[in-house]
């Protein structure tokens, strides 16, 4: 049997550092908003308009989705779905 093709559209969602390590993060703390995200992350010239941002395109891939109501303070906090967790598996990331 040959070899699965692989899903380019999951390819692009992981394309970038802030939304592996975003994702990472979930797969330890189970619920993150991209506030903390962005302080445990710690990368340097990072906003949190570009964690935001990242956080957007996990969720619009479907590796992330709302895990609850929205906090004044750090903001909507997400976790990681079954997609996002093959996702990190594939990687070789912990779950």
């Amino acid at each position: 049997m040959p070899p699965a093709e692989p899903d380019h559209r999951l390819v692009k969602a992981l394309d970038h550092p802030i939304r592996v390590g975003f994702l990472s993060l979930l797969a330890e703390r189970e619920v993150l908003s991209p506030r903390q995200g962005l302080d445990i992350l710690a990368m340097p010239a990072t906003s949190l308009r570009t964690v935001v941002y990242h956080v957007r395109v996990l969720h619009q891939f479907g590796l992330i989705a709302p895990a609850g109501g929205h906090d004044p303070d750090r903001g909507m906090p997400f976790r990681a779905t079954p997609r996002g967790e093959m996702a990190l598996a594939a990687l070789g990331l912990p779950l």
